[in-house]
């Protein structure tokens, strides 16, 4: 019995443990709300440790020509990512004409964006750290000869 409770507690502990690390970086949120008449609304929130994981997995013919891009902007990137951690939550970008409202700021350690048109309002909500984490495993994907 005691062997039982010492495997259950082992595996709880494990499960707990893996969850924490899942969610460590944040999550990443989408929200798309079509206004049309039967419009579809899509929420999604995902643990943002997963999209660097999952880019491991995508072959790198698919990432070439945005690793080749980003190559040149890497030192911009890892120099303007930390200074965007440290600064005040606060609105970065506001761009408002006749039709359209686009907003871009930073809130709790994360990137967030919000657009507002004739068809759709769109969230986009990004850790910092996971963009960052995301854009150094595209950068890294190399041509296979």
């Amino acid at each position: 019995m005691i062997f039982l409770a010492k495997f259950g507690l082992t595996v709880v502990g494990t499960a707990a443990l893996a969850a924490a690390a899942l969610c460590s970086e944040g999550f990443i949120e989408i929200k798309v709300h079509e206004k049309q008449v039967g419009g579809k609304n899509i929420n999604v929130i995902v643990p943002a440790a997963l999209v660097p994981v999952t880019l491991k997995f995508v072959p790198n013919t698919h990432l070439m020509e945005a690793s080749e891009k980003l190559h040149s902007y890497m030192p911009i990137i890892d120099a303007a990512i930390p200074v965007l951690e440290d600064c005040p939550d606060g609105l970065l970008v506001e761009v408002v004409d006749s039709r359209d409202h686009v907003r871009v700021s930073k809130r709790g350690g994360s990137i967030v964006v919000d657009v507002n048109d004739a068809a759709d309002t769109v969230h986009v909500s990004v850790p910092l750290r996971a963009a960052q984490n995301s854009i150094r495993e595209i950068a890294r994907a190399k041509a296979v000869d």
